[in-house]
């Protein structure tokens, strides 16, 4: 009898755990309320892709070699 209570809690104890888990994970910690106004949200999308395009011309200028100065001389050489 005790032995069939026990395990008939863990089993419960399991399956509570298990679908807690799988409620956390799909839901996260915050439940679905992001905690943020629309605005920042948008200033928020504002600075991302402004970070993107510095980023991408910081690539542009070291692929075009313009990172740096110019190792040419600056007189003709003949």
């Amino acid at each position: 009898m005790k032995n069939t209570l026990f395990s008939r809690c863990c089993r419960v104890l399991i399956c509570a755990c298990l679908l807690v888990s799988i409620a956390v994970s799909l839901l996260g910690c915050g439940g679905g309320a992001s905690g943020e106004t629309a605005a920042e949200v948008h200033r928020r999308h504002i600075d991302v892709v402004r970070t993107n395009n510095l980023q991408m011309q910081d690539d542009l200028d070291a692929l075009f070699l313009l990172d740096r100065p110019s190792r040419l001389s600056s007189r003709y050489v003949r």
